[in-house]
C-alpha cells in the first residue's frame, strides 16, 4: 500500500508562537484568526490548544463560527465577514459572535432587527487605505452616530487594516495609522489595527501614537501564529517564531535515468547526466501545489534536494543524486521542521499564505486511509 502524506501539528511550536506575539503585543488583547481552517493546520486542533490562552477567536464567516460553536467553544468569536443579508444577523445572534459592520447596508439590517440587543458588542471595520472593506473614514463619524442611534445595548469597537504592514517602513503604514488614531482620539471602546505584520512593530506604534480610546486594544495575529513570517524578507527564525505544520510523505520508488532523459508530464524536465530519480507519495491533489517549479527543495535524510518535472495529482519527483544513501520508505519533508514554508513560496514564487491554506481544500474529506493530521506533543 502506497504511503500516505501526513501533517503534524505542534503544540510546542504554537503556543511558543503565541506568547511571542503576547511579548511584542504588551498589554494588548489578542484574538487569534483560525479562519481557512486555520490557515490549513485544523481549527478544532488548533482552537483546542489555544483555548486557555487566547481572549477571542477571529473567523471569516458564519459557517465557521459555527462549527466552533459545535466543537464547544465558548469564548468569543468575531466574524470578519460580518453579515450580508437579515438571515446571516438571524444566525450570528444564534451562535453569539462579535460582528463586523463594514458598510451602510448592514446598519439598515440592524434597524429592522428586534433581537439585535442579543449581541455583545459590533465592530465597525473603517476603510483607512486598504481599499476592500470598510466603511471611507470620512463617513467615519456619520456611521457611529447612526449606529449609536439605534440604542443598542451592544458595544461598538472600531478597527481597521493595514494594506502595507509586510513592509515596515512603507510610508502608507503610517498614513493609516494616523487617520486611525486621529479617529479614535477619546472614542469610548475598543480598537484593533494590528494583523501578524504590525504586531511586529507593535512596540514602536505604541511609543508613536497615544492611543486615548477609553477601552482595550486588540490585536489580530493571523499567519504568525503558525510560525510562518508575515514580513516581507524577513524570516520567521529572525522572528522567534516555529513552524507549527510539518508537511511530509515518502519515498516510494528509486531509479536510474541517463543523460537526456526526461521526468514527469510534458517532458519539461531533461536530465544534464546520468540522474538518481526519486517519487515522493505526495501531489496537488494532497495540497502540494500544482505550480511548485523545478528547483523547489524537498528535505530528505537532513539534506535538501531539487522538485524535478511537473507536480503531478499524486506524485512528485525529486533528484537523488547528490544523496549518498536513502532507502525505499524513508520519510521526505515538503515544508515545516528543518524546511520553512516560506523557502518553499520564494523559490516558486508563491505565497507562504496559500500553500498553508491548500490542505484546508485537500483535508476537508479526510479519512484515516487519506491525509491525516496528527498532533504531536513533542518535548523538544
Amino acid at each position: 500500500m502506497t504511503s500516505n502524506p501526513s501533517v503534524s501539528i505542534s503544540k510546542k511550536a504554537l503556543i511558543h508562537n503565541f506568547m511571542q506575539i503576547k511579548k511584542l503585543s504588551g498589554d494588548c488583547k489578542i484574538m487569534c484568526a483560525v479562519k481557512g481552517n486555520a490557515y490549513g493546520h485544523g481549527i478544532k486542533t488548533v482552537v483546542e490548544l489555544l483555548e486557555k490562552y487566547t481572549d477571542m477567536y477571529v473567523v471569516a464567516r458564519i459557517s465557521e463560527a459555527k462549527s466552533l460553536r459545535d466543537i464547544g467553544i465558548t469564548k468569543p468569536i468575531t466574524i470578519l465577514g460580518g453579515y450580508s443579508n437579515y438571515q446571516e444577523l438571524q444566525d450570528s445572534v444564534k451562535v453569539k459572535c462579535e460582528l463586523v459592520i463594514h458598510n451602510f447596508h448592514q446598519i439598515d439590517l440592524l434597524e429592522k432587527y428586534q433581537e439585535v440587543n442579543k449581541l455583545k458588542k459590533f465592530w465597525l471595520k473603517i476603510d483607512t487605505g486598504m481599499n476592500r472593506m470598510g466603511i471611507p473614514i470620512f463617513f467615519a463619524k456619520e456611521a457611529i452616530k447612526k449606529i449609536k442611534k439605534l440604542n443598542l445595548q451592544s458595544e461598538i469597537g472600531l478597527m481597521t487594516h493595514l494594506s502595507d504592514a509586510e513592509i515596515l517602513t512603507k510610508p502608507k503604514n503610517t498614513r493609516q495609522l494616523d487617520l486611525f488614531s486621529e479617529l479614535v482620539d477619546g472614542f469610548e471602546g475598543d480598537i484593533s489595527f494590528a494583523n501578524s505584520a504590525a504586531i511586529m512593530n507593535m512596540r514602536e506604534y505604541k511609543k508613536t501614537y497615544k492611543w486615548n480610546n477609553k477601552g482595550n486594544v486588540w490585536v489580530r495575529p493571523g499567519i504568525a501564529l503558525y510560525g510562518i513570517s508575515p514580513l516581507s524578507g524577513i524570516s520567521s527564525e529572525h522572528l522567534n517564531l516555529r513552524a507549527v505544520m510539518t508537511f511530509k510523505s515518502k519515498l516510494i520508488s528509486i531509479k536510474k535515468i541517463s543523460k537526456g532523459e526526461s521526468v514527469g508530464y510534458n517532458s519539461t524536465w531533461i536530465a544534464k547526466n546520468d540522474t538518481k530519480v526519486g517519487t515522493v507519495s505526495v501531489g496537488y491533489g494532497d495540497g502540494y501545489s500544482k505550480s511548485l517549479k523545478s528547483g523547489t527543495p524537498v528535505l530528505l535524510n537532513n539534506k535538501n534536494l531539487p522538485l524535478i518535472g511537473l507536480v503531478s495529482m499524486d506524485l512528485i519527483n525529486v533528484d537523488l543524486t547528490d544523496l549518498s544513501e536513502c532507502s525505499i520508505g524513508d520519510e521526505v519533508i515538503l515544508w515545516g521542521e528543518g524546511l520553512p514554508i516560506e523557502e518553499i513560496a520564494k523559490i516558486s514564487d508563491l505565497s507562504a499564505y496559500s500553500l498553508a491554506c491548500l490542505l484546508y481544500t485537500s483535508r476537508a474529506h479526510e479519512t484515516d486511509s487519506y491525509l491525516v493530521c496528527r498532533l504531536l506533543l513533542e518535548k523538544k
